[in-house]
């Protein structure tokens, strides 16, 4: 018995490590934000974290121990209980470590707030294990099991008291140092999609007049932004470019309040976070905050080719501001897509130039185009423009070339999937004559349109794909309805990393591609490579 005990007390203590480094990976992937770790249980994957039948089982059987506890008298159901909990810990034990030992892990990067919290989420767990009350732990192990969520919420609320503090200060003084750069050109730059591959392009293309600063790659956070500031900006640099992300009204507006823009672009706006906005209005009108923030000389510029953004141009008009509208059926002719690169005509003022960019797909010239429209309203000549065009490499895991498997071609598009990256990501794949295959994790945040964005994505990858691989049960009716609807749901599979590795191994082909959209994705191009890489 006593060994039995042992056993059950290292297995909790095995499940218990394992679940608080999960739980606050996963408060850490989702920004801290309620918002966004409730939007993340809402799904078919979350639900199972609230609501699978181990949990439930797990509740029925604490229903039982306290009881027994109230009763005074330790009954059958609550010795019952106790021993069904222990069984259960070695189970999830024994799975964690197997889990451990084939893909490792979830772990949170390590900052002082994660330190912070993980010393107290294990200081509560385990206070009576660190003492030597080994019984007493096992005796309050069930209570401790079902209080580690609420308790790692709790700890995480108040490491947010000093936090917020912290980033207030920063963000304060961030805006008093940008403050004494009279004559920099802030660009503000934002939208539902595209906002980092137009900073970077932008960046390149400016580089062949100016010092520019940027935020780095995925930085557009209000925090981020001014850390940077703090950091890296410099009374010598001319341009600055500041990414700016929001899940609300008012976050743009709080950026923008600190590095005060005079430009300002909308690269494009659809269903992306709407379970957090609420509706494609108020996302508008989120992103029209920096519109807003511009001084009466200032210059917006937006995306023609989307219907939101014409709406926002037209506000824009209102506002007085000097307003450009780039569009790809008037400012580009003769497209041409190849396998590493693009050619096209840009045309202006009725001359026509023509570029060769190494970027990946058709989609790429909505972010090209609004690089170009700002270049040029900061006064770079086409020539300036051309010569940074040909500078340009893809944002890394933007649709990106990561390498060949046995002469396939791997494509990490897996940074941030959304409806229209994954669209436009199928239309790239066509001009492989081999098998394309999609690996996608299904996508997050659309609100009441996910069923319909998933159905819609089914259908076109039945279109375009021989092999479909979701990397979880998210929306997967949907999307095998649509891929039906295109005589194609025998194409889709729902796999793991090791299932998946297997399947694309099984159908390599020489002349075809892989395209991985998704962080999920992003985890098993990450696994395959490590097996075999042979660069591009």
């Amino acid at each position: 018995m006593q060994i039995f005990i042992y056993i059950v007390i290292i297995s909790f203590l095995v499940r218990t490590i394992r679940n608080i480094f999960y739980q606050t990976f996963l408060w850490q992937l989702k920004e801290y934000r309620i918002d966004r770790l409730w939007t993340h249980l809402s799904t078919e994957q979350g639900r199972k974290l609230i609501l699978g039948p181990v949990t439930l089982i797990k509740w029925i059987l604490l229903i039982f121990i306290i009881g027994s506890i109230i009763t005074v008298n330790l009954s059958f159901l609550g010795l019952f209980a106790y021993f069904t909990f222990g069984i259960i810990w070695i189970l999830e034990a024994a799975i964690y470590i197997r889990e451990l030992i084939s893909r490792g892990w979830r772990i949170p990067r390590l900052t002082l707030k994660i330190i912070i919290i993980l010393g107290l989420s294990f200081t509560f767990q385990f206070g009576q294990l660190i003492s030597g009350n080994l019984i007493d732990e096992l005796f309050t192990g069930p209570f401790l099991d079902k209080l580690l969520a609420p308790s790692i919420a709790l700890f995480i609320i108040l490491a947010n008291i000093p936090s917020s503090i912290f980033k207030k200060i920063i963000i304060i003084s961030a805006g008093k140092k940008i403050s004494q750069f009279k004559n920099l050109e802030v660009i503000g730059i934002t939208g539902s999609y595209g906002k980092t591959s137009t900073k970077e392009f932008l960046a390149t293309i400016l580089s062949e007049k100016f010092k520019v600063a940027k935020t780095p790659e995925f930085t557009n956070t209000d925090i981020g932004v001014a850390k940077y500031i703090m950091q890296e900006l410099m009374p010598d640099h001319e341009v600055f470019l500041a990414e700016m992300g929001a899940y609300k009204k008012g976050e743009i507006e709080a950026i923008c309040n600190m590095v005060r823009p005079k430009m300002g672009i909308i690269t494009g706006i659809n269903e992306q976070h709407l379970e957090l906005f609420g509706s494609i209005e108020n996302t508008k009108k989120a992103k029209f905050e920096l519109i807003e923030s511009l001084p009466q000389q200032g210059t917006a510029i937006f995306n023609g080719d989307n219907s939101y953004c014409l709406q926002m141009a037209q506000w824009s008009k209102k506002r007085g501001l000097k307003t450009f509208i780039y569009n790809k059926t008037r400012d580009v002719k003769n497209i041409m897509v190849f396998k590493d690169h693009i050619e096209f005509t840009f045309v202006a003022a009725n001359k026509k130039y023509k570029f060769s960019v190494n970027l990946l797909g058709k989609q790429t010239i909505e972010n090209l185009l609004a690089a170009i429209y700002a270049a040029k309203s900061l006064g770079l000549t086409v020539e300036a423009i051309k010569n940074g065009l040909a500078g340009i490499i893809p944002t890394p895991k933007t649709m990106q070339l990561a390498g060949k498997l046995n002469g396939m071609t791997l494509a990490d598009d897996t940074f941030n999937a959304n409806p229209d990256g994954v669209m436009a990501a199928l239309n790239y794949m066509k001009i492989y004559k081999g098998k394309k295959i999609l690996v996608l994790t299904p996508l997050i945040e659309l609100g009441n349109d996910a069923d319909k964005i998933h159905k819609d994505l089914g259908k076109k990858a039945a279109q375009v794909c021989d092999l479909i691989l979701l990397t979880n049960l998210n929306y997967n009716k949907p999307f095998l309805e649509g891929a039906n609807a295109s005589s194609g749901s025998k194409k889709v599979q729902i796999v793991n990393t090791v299932v998946g590795i297997r399947l694309i191994r099984q159908n390599i082909d020489r002349d075809g591609i892989v395209v991985f959209e998704g962080k999920e994705a992003g985890k098993m191009l990450d696994k395959l490579l490590s097996f075999e890489r042979v660069p591009m």
